[in-house]
């Protein structure tokens, strides 16, 4: 089994793949978003399939896997109901087992998915088994306080809301409080804090590395913090979902664990979604020479890697934002998905890539050959970037140091004018409007470490 890595808190290397979509769970005819049926059958497959795939995922270089929620709950898992049961829709415990050793053989680091705001009963409203939790877990503010006794069905949970015993309300920084069809958890209460550290732990046992946590909003921070430092995990990331940058930047700085001697390097990394919806929009609409505003601090929409990029974790897609959740997906199966991977997986910021978009719809090779001429270039969550508009054409020079440096090259548009010195520069992929050249010294240097 490959040693995991220390929690990186500067210029990750480190890429990404998201190892589920919202389907990978489901078995039989389903129903997407805007009404159109499709017919899957993942339910109880899915570990296996993701287990074949390993020596692929590391030829691919990458280094970490997403993967979806590890315990039993309803559905795709952001329903849990028993936390230390690890049979879910996704395969068996065993399963499951199986997969983590296969990823870890190849060195592929698994990053379980975190659903701790919330947790639904076991029959009921409630009714908390494996592990047994009292209901002063559940916030006071919680819609299982305000239901009516004779609506009820479950003996247990008429119990529990006879005796009233409540948590805490819900944290003030949660925009959604008891809005995700579970019982809101109160994190501040020691007794659940320390149970969730337990989970940890016994997911670190079971073989996962790191740790996406979902809906980061529903809790305050520090508890992440708390978790994370508790924990140790070799990779952390929070689903903090809004477009407004300082406010993403905020969280993860919330997120430092005090008293160490840099803060900052452990702090919790984030989803880039204000990168991800200026992507989406400058990109679809051809709008190149807009590209530049994402990584400048200055104006407005600009992306968490223009604040804080060793904390950003830049992405496309998720199970969340694209079909069958959503009625559309963000990008199309074209040449403006390939431009949009051609600037996430050159640029700072730790780069996720979508498992749909990688092997179902077969754009491998190319997300592939991106993620070598990065690596080639020793390009990292921290490095040095300069933007510039050539023509219709965006144009960024990237550096292996935070410092002034250049070793790779990427142009996004549809003109052919701009090209960089052949005699310094290998053109190392191209597509569709977009080209990436590697500093021949460097790729040199790369293949014979």
């Amino acid at each position: 089994m490959s040693k995991a890595h220390k929690q990186v808190g500067y210029n990750d290397s480190r890429v990404m793949i998201q190892g589920f979509g919202w389907e990978s769970h489901q078995n039989g005819r389903q129903s997407s978003a805007n009404g159109i049926e499709y017919r899957v059958h993942w339910t109880h497959n899915w570990y296996d399939f993701v287990g074949s795939k390993a020596a692929e995922l590391a030829d691919a270089k990458f280094d970490l896997i997403w993967l979806p929620p590890p315990s039993q709950g309803a559905g795709a898992g952001y329903q849990a109901e028993q936390y230390f049961n690890f049979n879910n829709n996704y395969g068996s415990a065993d399963q499951q087992r199986a997969l983590l050793r296969a990823l870890s053989k190849h060195g592929v680091e698994p990053i379980a998915d975190i659903v701790i705001n919330h947790r639904n009963g076991s029959g009921g409203w409630a009714n908390f088994e494996n592990p047994d939790w009292p209901s002063w877990f559940i916030c006071s503010d919680d819609s299982f306080w305000s239901q009516k006794l004779e609506d009820l069905h479950n003996p247990r949970d008429k119990e529990i809301w006879k005796a009233g015993k409540k948590g805490a309300p819900d944290f003030d920084g949660s925009d959604s409080p008891s809005g995700t069809g579970g019982r809101e958890l109160d994190h501040s209460n020691p007794d659940l804090r320390a149970e969730i550290k337990k989970y940890l732990e016994m997911l670190k046992e079971l073989g996962y590395r790191g740790w996406r946590y979902d809906m980061s909003k529903g809790y305050d921070p520090r508890y992440t913090a708390e978790y994370n430092f508790a924990s140790k995990p070799s990779f952390a990331v929070g689903e903090y979902w809004d477009g407004d940058a300082a406010l993403v930047a905020k969280w993860v700085k919330e997120t430092e664990w005090k008293g160490q001697p840099d803060p900052a390097a452990g702090a919790c990394c984030a989803f880039d979604f204000p990168t991800q919806e200026k992507l989406k929009t400058l990109i679809n609409n051809s709008q190149y020479n807009q590209l530049p505003s994402i990584s400048a601090h200055s104006g407005s929409g600009y992306g968490l890697i223009a604040v804080n990029p060793n904390k950003a974790v830049t992405f496309l897609e998720n199970h969340d934002t694209g079909v069958p959740q959503k009625e559309h997906d963000s990008f199309n199966n074209d040449e403006k998905l390939m431009q949009a991977y051609a600037y996430i997986l050159t640029h700072p910021g730790i780069p996720c890539v979508y498992w749909k978009h990688y092997f179902d719809w077969e754009r491998g090779p190319e997300i592939k050959a991106l993620i070598h001429a990065r690596k080639y270039a020793g390009i990292h969550s921290g490095s040095f970037l300069k933007t510039e508009v050539q023509g219709d054409c965006y144009v960024a020079t990237l550096g292996d140091e935070t410092t002034e440096s250049s070793t790779l090259i990427v142009k996004i548009g549809a003109s052919d004018d701009y090209k960089p010195d052949g005699r310094v520069w290998n053109l190392e992929t191209s597509g569709d409007g977009y080209a990436v050249w590697v500093r021949k010294t460097k790729k040199h240097y790369s293949k014979k470490k």
